[in-house]
């Protein structure tokens, strides 16, 4: 039973040796060189990543026969019983999860006063420091921010922000991150080297990933393989060993997402169960196959829109929309017992058609901005617009909803037009001042967004006659009267009084009214419905434009 695990075994005894953590060891070596040790330091990060190494390797570096230095010899008795852990006098390593109450600090707080007996400085190592209490901490303040000369405080936290603020204030913070994937690799090549064990490179960046950006975890898994492994370490045997799927059936899974094939699919579901996977972790392996591919592929590409996944080119859209969809699947596999037929029925859900809302709304912008054309070109246009009872009341319209006259070049109806209330160049001049009056509405945008529904149906010096259809957007304007007053006076150059009226659709029969100038709405829902690509958007979604 002599064997040493390798988390032990390969433990960093110098600031070097420490794994993905350098801004932290440069800091505490610059510190040691210029004699800047701090009486107090607070390390946080994830677990297994270096916290507690680092604070017995900074034991040692201040306890060092050739110390205080940033390079311990490793070799001096103090070394080697504080990297042995058989040092148990001067430097105290705490568990806080089991020493967390007021008793124990108190206790701290008395033995703190004495010498070192044997060492330079007495090092209090504090791991979980979050799990002491309210009034332990309180009654550790003192001591923490006002030490004797001879002691260093050194607590270790995964959850910093549990650490009250009054602790943190005496303390100098470090940040353990996550080690990246690279760097594990890199150092568990290390190890086998040492240990003269051969292995796939796939071997340890599956490893690696699996590890979470842990090193102890990365090194707890590297001594399982090895002891499933009879030879050497192969990616098939840390996929069988780990419970991973390996990537072809992912790959085989995109694929038959990608063609659109449901029978596929099923297929691929079916396999995953006869085969004995957990289907929860399959949905989060494909997940992460599909993030890690995006990743890598978003720092290489120059057309960052396009992307390969199974040989194929899938939109960056799509892919964010399978992740989203995958990661509902798990969340809806919690509270089903059923987890096939969720994962069946949201992967048949992404082998339907896929729709670019981002690119929908790009055409649909670009369809207005030509409709806003359109309308610019029209009110400069000569033409007559026609004022006749007939089109406001429900006489003769065109196919797409709008007055015959208005439509530029088309063909005037047969039957003869009612007389115009109007002469033509009064009617060019009403649109104008129209148009230009929408225009300076919008200084009120919530007044602007109702009037696009509006029509001028009739004008005089004095007065314009506004009609809408929509009751409520009629009620929403009348309380800015004045306002429309002032702007309709300021176009027009004179006063203007302006009165509001339900359109002709919702008169009573046999009323009558004139519309000089259509709604901005109905003149760019013309326009728009007219456009081919807007058509087939219609006829995939069995819908019209409303709007």
């Amino acid at each position: 039973m002599s064997y040493q695990v390798l988390a032990r075994k390969y433990r960093p005894q110098t600031f070097e040796e420490i794994v993905g953590q350098a801004h932290v060891a440069t800091t505490l070596t610059n510190a040691l060189k210029n004699q800047k040790v701090a009486h107090a330091y607070l390390f946080s990060g994830p677990r297994g990543v270096g916290k507690t190494t680092t604070a017995r390797i900074l034991a040692k570096a201040l306890n060092c026969v050739q110390g205080p230095t940033a390079t311990p010899c490793n070799a001096c008795d103090s070394c080697l019983r504080i990297a042995q852990g058989q040092e148990m006098v001067d430097v105290l390593e705490i568990d806080a999860a089991s020493n967390r109450g007021i008793e124990e600090i108190r206790e701290l707080r008395e033995n703190v006063r004495y010498a070192p007996a044997r060492s330079r400085f007495k090092v209090y190592i504090v791991d979980e420091a979050h799990q002491i209490t309210h009034d332990a901490f309180n009654a550790f303040l003192k001591t923490l921010e006002e030490p004797p000369e001879h002691a260093v405080f050194v607590l270790a936290t995964t959850e910093h922000q549990k650490i009250p603020a009054t602790i943190l204030s005496r303390c100098q913070l470090f940040r353990f991150k996550r080690v990246s994937a690279e760097e594990i690799t890199i150092h568990l090549e290390k190890i086998l080297k040492s240990e003269k064990v051969a292995a796939e490179p796939a071997a340890l960046t599956r490893l690696a990933r699996a590890s979470g950006g842990s090193v102890r975890d990365a090194l707890s898994l590297l001594d399982q393989a090895l002891a499933y492994a009879s030879g050497a370490l192969t990616a098939k045997q840390v996929e069988m060993l780990l419970g991973f799927l390996p990537d072809e059936f992912l790959i085989g899974f995109a694929s038959a997402l990608l063609e659109r094939k449901p029978a596929g699919v099923l297929d691929w579901v079916r396999q995953l169960v006869e085969e004995g996977w957990d289907i929860p972790q399959f949905i989060r392996d494909f997940r992460e196959f599909l993030r890690q591919t995006m990743v890598e592929q978003l720092g290489k590409s120059k057309n960052q829109d396009i992307l390969q996944i199974a040989g194929r080119d899938v939109s960056l859209a799509e892919v964010l929309h399978m992740i989203k969809v995958m990661g509902q699947c798990v969340d809806e596999m919690r509270w089903n017992d059923n987890p096939r037929l969720v994962l069946e029925l949201y992967s048949l859900r992404l082998t339907q058609p896929f729709v670019d809302a981002g690119e929908l709304l790009r055409k649909i912008e670009e369809l207005e901005k030509r409709a806003g054309e359109r309308v610019s070109g029209r009110t400069k246009d000569p033409a007559p617009i026609s004022s006749s009872p007939a089109v406001a009341g429900g006489g003769s319209m065109s196919p797409d909803g709008f007055p015959p006259t208005t439509r530029g070049n088309d063909t005037m109806p047969k039957s003869p037009a009612p007389p115009l209330s109007r002469s033509s160049a009064q009617n060019v001049d009403a649109a104008d001042l129209w148009k230009r009056f929408l225009s300076e509405l919008w200084k009120k945008p919530s007044v602007a967004s109702h009037m696009e529904r509006a029509r001028l149906q009739s004008t005089t010096e004095t007065e314009w006659v506004i009609g809408f259809l929509d009751a409520f957007a009629m009620a929403s304007v009348q309380r800015n009267q004045s306002f429309l007053e002032e702007t309709a006076a300021a176009v027009a150059g004179q006063p203007i009084k302006v009165r509001f009226v339900q359109d002709a659709q919702d008169r009573r029969e046999g009323e009558e009214a004139t519309v000089i100038v259509p709604s901005v709405a109905e003149e760019r829902q013309r326009v728009v419905v007219q456009d081919a690509r807007v058509q087939k958007v219609l006829d995939v979604f069995k819908g019209k434009v409303r709007e």
